[in-house]
């Protein structure tokens, strides 16, 4: 729901963010208590990858900011007993942070990134400054986007206006 993109995939992405937005609004259910259809996040065509980003230049650009964690697991069902087949369970894993409450991960092809995700669920100032250092050390390799789907919001990482509006956002929770 939260993601980086390279830069070339902004048109794509701002795109599919109108479109899951319209789809949210569209079928909300009439109780107000979720929805009576998903939108699919639609993949851009354009990813690290294609932009030629080494797992290894990712590693020695984030690992100084945030630290790797390589046992990772994401579960899909809350209060899942045992191993939840809609998980994620990885145990070389390239993600970076301290918690739960904010990383930055990694999905890799052999030696290329093809994809960035994070999670922020923190207000913490110095939390999300580190966010923002990480957001700007994977811009530096690769000009990138933000993608929130949770915030309906994209923009440029180099964009300093739209990168301190979007961290002020997240700060306040409004997510």
């Amino acid at each position: 729901m939260r993601c980086l993109h390279p830069l070339a995939a902004a048109a794509e992405v701002s795109r599919d963010l109108d479109v899951a937005a319209q789809a949210s609004e569209a079928n909300r259910s009439p109780d107000g208590a979720g929805w009576t259809d998903v939108h699919v996040i639609q993949t851009p065509e354009h990813d690290y990858a294609q932009a030629g980003l080494p797992v290894g230049a990712a590693d020695a650009a984030l690992a100084p900011i945030l630290p790797r964690v390589r046992r990772f697991a994401a579960t899909a069902m809350a209060g899942f007993d045992g191993h939840d087949p809609f998980g994620t369970y990885e145990e070389d894993a390239y993600c970076y942070g301290v918690d739960a409450s904010l990383f930055v991960k990694l999905e890799t092809n052999g030696a290329q990134v093809r994809h960035i995700w994070f999670q922020v669920e923190t207000g913490d100032p110095e939390r999300l400054q580190d966010l923002k250092a990480a957001l700007l050390a994977v811009d530096r390799l690769v000009p990138s986007i933000v993608a929130d789907y949770w915030l309906d919001r994209t923009g440029p990482v180099s964009d300093p206006g739209f990168l301190d509006d979007y961290l002020a956002e997240l700060a306040d929770g409004r997510t």
